[in-house]
């Protein structure tokens, strides 16, 4: 199981990916490589909230 922390590298890596498909799909007029860049911003937003929550758990956790 991915640590909080790799999550979020994951989930910004996927952001960024989708970034660069979907500004090379606009100027291509792909519509295909603009809906997966945009595909691919909203997965890795979801990962990244993820690793927030696990890393906010794992804080908690070592509180108690």
């Amino acid at each position: 199981m991915a640590t909080g922390d790799e999550d979020k590298a994951k989930g910004m890596w996927e952001k960024a990916k989708g970034k660069v498909k979907k500004a090379v799909g606009e100027l291509t007029d792909d519509k295909g490589l603009k809906r997966e860049g945009s595909m691919d911003k909203a997965k890795g937003a979801v990962r990244e909230a993820e690793g927030n929550i696990k890393n906010r758990i794992d804080e908690e956790l070592d509180k108690t």
